[in-house]
């Protein structure tokens, strides 16, 4: 098993949005309500900083994300959601 740690540079960012469909909901798997769920707005998030430090790794390499975070307001069906890493 080798591990491999590579130090990215400060200020690699990128955005990712999406809109909030009936596929995100938490109705759609974490809740029951129309409103953007939460393991959906992780995704996004994911996605976000994935795509921030893709072009920084070694062909064949990924990153994995420590992420810390609340969900507080909600954003119903039709709701544009933008994440920034």
């Amino acid at each position: 098993d080798m591990t491999m740690t590579q130090k990215l540079e400060k200020g690699l960012s990128a955005t990712a949005t999406t809109t909030v469909t009936a596929a995100n909901t938490a109705r759609d798997g974490s809740g029951d309500l129309e409103v953007f769920a939460t393991p959906s707005m992780v995704a996004l998030m994911e996605h976000a900083a994935m795509t921030a430090v893709a072009p920084a790794l070694p062909e064949g390499s990924t990153t994995v994300v420590e992420m810390n975070t609340t969900h507080i307001k909600p954003s119903g069906l039709g709701a544009s959601v933008t994440a920034t890493a």
